[in-house]
């Protein structure tokens, strides 16, 4: 048998050919004279097929991504490497010189290709939603019947924040489309649904309240046949804030403590820690603010009780001593609160 190229004799053959005549044949790789890399303007996603991947890579790299992903080593080929480098650009058009390296039957062989790229810059699906305003869901703070507090739209502001900064990490509909600062309360137009839920959950679970949803219909998806719905998340606060004052059963507490699983209240008449559920919202009543309470001085102290000013009248009150009160001397001021005509030394701040 001889090698129909060359007529060499006692050699391994290859589809007729001995190794150095079929290597020097092999084209080593198939790969498109002509290519197009679309990105994203403003986030570098590209598009691949029929979607958009997000990968944190340069231009260059998604380019040499392209052609790698696009060149199909000859099926004969072996240990096939590519060198990929910029030989010219004008504008969106790249010229591209591709080394390609490898073995064909052992044969160490070399190829050179010229690939022309263009690159089409434009705006993904999720950056052209969040120019546009876009979004899927509105948080609708509140509060019940009354204002919401400064310090309480400023927690949930850094809340939205963190939660945004650790979401849209994974989501890049994670993000504030608009925030309005109502008199009612405050809405927060968020991009994500998915998003808007975990939010509204870390709220609540760090400053309470009563959690509800409705949807409303913004039209149809003729190409899919469908109806479009954007989400409203109630997010009501409770009418009392920490340090209020409350009516529960035939009690009187101060609010020391409250999140999305109980609100704990500390009894006036023997500073007990009582843990309601949610559940139990609608049976509590306000008593008094915590505007309401007054500073005192301690006028004297026996084994059995406490003498101090009233905050009004000056006139001497005497209390029952607690065993929160034991440390409480003479000449001390403490807080104290008025609810019905009596007056309550408030649990001591530890």
């Amino acid at each position: 048998m001889f090698c129909i190229e060359c007529g060499k004799e006692d050699e391994e053959l290859f589809k007729g050919l001995c190794k150095t005549c079929f290597a020097a044949r092999n084209s080593l790789i198939h790969i498109p004279s002509e290519l197009e890399v679309e990105v994203c303007a403003h986030c570098s996603a590209t598009h691949v097929g029929d979607k958009w991947m997000e990968t944190g890579k340069s231009e260059e790299e998604l380019i040499a991504e392209t052609i790698v992903r696009e060149s199909v080593p000859d099926e004969d080929a072996d240990a096939v490497v590519l060198e990929i480098d910029l030989l010219n650009q004008k504008g969106s058009m790249l010229e591209i010189l591709v080394i390609a390296t490898g073995k064909v039957a052992g044969v160490p062989i070399k190829r050179e290709y010229k690939v022309n790229v263009k690159l089409n810059r434009s705006v993904c699906p999720e950056c052209s939603k969040y120019a546009s305003g876009y979004y899927e869901a509105v948080l609708q703070l509140r509060a019940d019947d009354r204002s919401l507090a400064s310090d309480e739209i400023q927690s949930v502001d850094d809340i939205i924040k963190h939660q945004l900064e650790k979401l849209s990490r994974n989501n890049r509909m994670a993000y504030l489309s608009q925030r309005l600062e109502l008199k009612e309360g405050v809405d927060y137009y968020l991009g994500s649904l998915k998003a808007a839920r975990k939010i509204s959950n870390s709220v609540k679970e760090n400053m309470g309240g009563i959690l509800g949803e409705s949807p409303r219909l913004m039209g149809r998806d003729k190409s899919a046949g469908k109806d479009l719905y954007r989400i409203w998340i109630s997010l009501r606060l409770p009418f009392f804030q920490k340090g209020d004052f409350l009516n529960y059963g035939e009690h009187i507490g101060r609010v020391i403590d409250l999140n999305g699983r109980k609100i704990t209240i500390q009894d006036l008449e023997t500073m007990n820690k009582t843990s309601l559920s949610w559940r139990e919202y609608s049976n509590l009543k306000m008593a008094v603010m915590r505007d309401d309470v007054k500073i005192t001085t301690v006028t004297s102290k026996t084994p059995t009780q406490i003498q101090l000013l009233h905050p009004e009248t000056y006139q001497p009150l005497d209390l029952d001593i607690l065993p929160e009160m034991s440390e409480i001397n003479i000449g001390d001021q403490v807080e104290v609160v008025e609810i019905k005509g009596k007056i309550y030394i408030t649990p001591p701040k530890r």
